[in-house]
């Protein structure tokens, strides 16, 4: 019998995948703060981006090429190679949602055992993919559009076709990532036990994705500063753009349709490639459904390698700290979310050291780097540290096997501590380098950073292990790893941030003040407010950290589950 969808299966698992997703909200299971924290986010991310958008299209549309002004080919070229980064930003994004839903997801297993098609179980996946990617392109295309039409007189089409724009973009991009995520997931599994390779190509793609932002950031800072981003596009840039943009179809079409160009060319070309994309998709579909289903039934890929054995004993406390260690290094997304970030903590911290100097002078006047490099430190150290919000809780089930061992308490939660310590010490120790070899602070500034950075650091690990042990959540999947932050990662965020802004923004207002009243000398209270505080969470934390642990130890007999 031929595999066909039947619909009616469709919006019975759509149902039961909205019923899922509601109940992350109900009593004990919703992350409140994350919810809140994502959201403003998203808020200040849209407005941010509509302001400076904004202003970056008043000044992209003044260009002039060849002495010419053209603000309708300037506009075009802006909307083309906008819409090409969404759509890339929406395939990127169809292809990690289709490997997380199909290959990833604890119901396909189960699935497999009842009567459902392969074409019915894809097409249900698929509609739910598509209704987040289609929050995900309003929210992008209404921001470039609103930007747009601000500074631009456009008529009712521009804001019908936007409509269009928000409907089409995830179909296209989900039938592209429907293509390319068999290949995507067959690299997954050639890299996923090749930990060292893993690792250096993750760190390289988010350090190469830094340095994007980093330009971005630099032109932000000329928008705010001046019209000097004006005379980057000379007339080599330019060129360059015409060509580039002459190849980024879809984009070009998408943005000859909004502005009402080649109507029935773009019309075409839009329905033509959503036609064949969607054609290419399904007729891979058979085929990756099957596998994928037969492959959830068979179980994971095995990978035989060269056992070793233990060449000498460890000392438990030793044997703890490399067990953490492994288990993150070994499990792909513990490995980017806190190794690699940790590792570029200091082109973060350089990147925004180097835009935020020159603003703070531009816009009063006043050189501030020594508050603003303890602001950073401090901010991105407390953004590296999340990874200490689980150290129970990534434990999982063996948190048991562990309290049976014949380990004093205080080795299986210091080894922890030690482990984060190293970590942020080595970030830490190299963003301070970096500070004092550039000039921003002297050299024994950057000694004071480091230490008050360890202190915070110190403070933060504490802080977060006692307070993920008193709300242990242990994951149900059978590797234990944990799939989704929970209250305690988005509240140790949240307790980080707010530290970093009221360490740096209590030392920038008073430096700020005593300025303006004509005081001199008194930038010594900068050391002494940083070096009290930090001093006094670190105590604090490990105070909350050590009370009565022994006896909650002994007595902890179990965790939540995700």
């Amino acid at each position: 019998m031929k595999d066909k969808i039947d619909f009616s299966v469709v919006g019975t698992l759509l149902k039961k995948q909205l019923k899922e997703r509601s109940s992350s909200y109900r009593k004990g299971n919703f992350d409140a703060v994350g919810f809140i924290l994502r959201w403003a986010l998203v808020a200040v991310f849209a407005a941010v981006f509509i302001i400076f958008f904004g202003r970056f299209t008043e000044i992209y549309l003044s260009v002039k090429t060849d002495g010419m002004l053209d603000r309708e080919a300037r506009l075009y070229e802006l909307l083309t190679i906008a819409y090409s980064l969404i759509l890339a930003a929406l395939v990127i994004g169809g292809i990690s949602q289709i490997n997380r839903q199909l290959f990833d997801a604890d119901d396909i297993k189960l699935l497999t055992g009842m009567p459902v098609g392969s074409h019915t179980l894809y097409a249900a996946k698929l509609i739910s993919i598509y209704l987040g990617q289609l929050a995900m392109s309003a929210v992008t295309v209404l921001a470039v559009n609103l930007s747009v039409a601000i500074k631009v007189s456009l008529g009712g089409w521009f804001y019908g076709m936007t409509v269009l724009v928000c409907l089409v973009l995830p179909l296209i991009s989900l039938a592209i990532a429907s293509i390319l995520s068999l290949p995507y997931h067959a690299l997954k599994q050639l890299l996923k036990n090749r930990f060292v390779i893993s690792f250096i190509l993750i760190t390289a793609i988010a350090a190469a994705l830094f340095y994007v932002y980093s330009i971005l950031l630099d032109a932000v800072k000329e928008m705010m500063l001046g019209d000097n981003l004006k005379y980057f596009f000379n007339e080599a840039v330019m060129n360059f753009l015409g060509r580039l943009v002459s190849c980024l179809y879809p984009g070009a079409w998408f943005a000859n349709f909004m502005l009402q160009k080649e109507l029935l060319v773009s019309g075409i070309g839009i329905l033509a490639l959503t036609v064949v994309c969607l054609a290419l998709s399904m007729l891979i579909i058979r085929s990756l459904m099957r596998w994928v289903m037969q492959s959830r039934i068979a179980g994971a890929w095995n990978f035989v390698r060269r056992k070793q054995s233990v060449k000498s004993a460890r000392k438990p406390f030793i044997a703890l700290i490399k067990k953490d260690f492994l288990q993150i290094f070994r499990t792909s997304s513990y490995m980017f979310s806190y190794f690699s970030i940790a590792v570029l903590m200091p082109l973060m911290v350089y990147f925004c050291m180097s835009v935020g100097s020159s603003i703070i002078i531009k816009l009063i006047g006043l050189d501030c780097d020594l508050e603003l490099a303890i602001f950073l430190t401090v901010l991105f150290g407390a953004l590296t540290n999340v990874f200490c919000s689980t150290n129970i809780s990534r434990e999982g089930e063996m948190f048991y096997s562990v309290k049976a061992y014949p380990v004093d308490y205080k080795a299986v939660f210091f080894s922890k501590i030690v482990l984060c310590m190293i970590v942020t010490s080595v970030s830490q120790l190299v963003s301070a380098i970096m500070l004092g070899a550039t000039g921003y602070v002297e050299w024994w500034a950057a000694i004071f950073i480091f230490v008050s950075g360890l202190l915070c650091s110190f403070a933060q690990i504490c802080f977060a292990t006692r307070y993920d042990f008193n709300h242990a959540k242990f994951s149900t999947e059978e590797d234990g790893e944990i799939k989704e932050s929970g209250n305690t990662v988005s509240t140790i965020i949240v307790l980080g941030m707010v530290i970093a802004f009221l360490i740096g923004g209590s030392v920038l207002l008073m430096r700020l003040l005593f300025t303006l009243r004509g005081v001199e000398g008194m930038g010594f209270l900068t050391y002494l407010v940083v070096g009290v505080i930090s001093l006094c969470a670190a105590l604090f934390s490990y105070f909350y950290l050590v009370r009565k642990l022994g006896v909650k130890y002994y007595e902890f007999s179990g965790g939540g589950q995700l």
